[in-house]
């Protein structure tokens, strides 16, 4: 007795494909896998353009920072512009909490953006002041001033604070415009929140 397998082996044994039909069946089945290689390959394509573009940066760099805000550290989103040399920060809400920018300027005059590195370091040596029930305070970091004192019978005042090793030379005004330096006092006159 012969099994199903044997009795089509049989029947079909005598049967042989033409050559022309055999050359097709084989361009077939090379069309089929060019398509597929052209597909995983504009797929790679757009994957490594995505790619790219990420790593060219172009909505500028975006890191999660915890900065102190009135003395105490908040969470927040700072967005740098590398282009412009401007930042903006906000906080988990989306909210803005602060933006600005700045230059630098070299020994020749010429002025250039500030680096992500140079913004970073401003806003870790961030000093500010806040008027409350007539009082004027100063914060850096957690710590809080009671700067009113000084500043009532004057127009500015000077403050020097140490941070481990690090000095800061902090001039206030009296509608709270702050200048800060690691090198010297900056004069009222040398900024513009008189």
């Amino acid at each position: 007795m012969m099994t199903n397998k044997e009795w089509y082996k049989r029947a079909f044994s005598s049967l042989h494909t033409s050559p022309d039909f055999m050359v097709q069946l084989e361009n077939r089945k090379t069309a089929k896998w060019s398509k597929k290689w052209a597909f995983a390959g504009a797929f790679m394509v757009l994957i490594i353009g995505t790619s790219t573009i990420y790593a060219a940066n172009i909505g500028g760099i975006q890191r999660t920072i915890q900065i102190w805000m009135h003395g105490e550290l908040t969470d927040a989103t700072l967005t740098i512009d590398e282009n412009n040399g401007t930042y903006s920060i906000k906080d988990p809400n989306g909210k803005a909490i602060q933006s600005g920018g700045g230059v630098a300027i070299d020994t020749q005059g010429h002025s250039r953006a500030l680096t992500p590195e140079e913004i970073m370091e401003d806003q870790e040596n961030m000093v500010s002041t806040e008027k409350i029930d007539g009082h004027m305070y100063l914060y850096y970091k957690d710590q809080k001033y009671d700067i009113t004192n000084p500043l009532a019978h004057n127009t500015y005042t000077y403050i020097t604070l140490r941070d481990g090793k690090k000095t800061l030379y902090i001039t206030v005004v009296k509608s709270g415009g702050v200048a800060t330096s690691e090198d010297r006092y900056v004069l009222p006159d040398e900024f513009s929140c008189n």
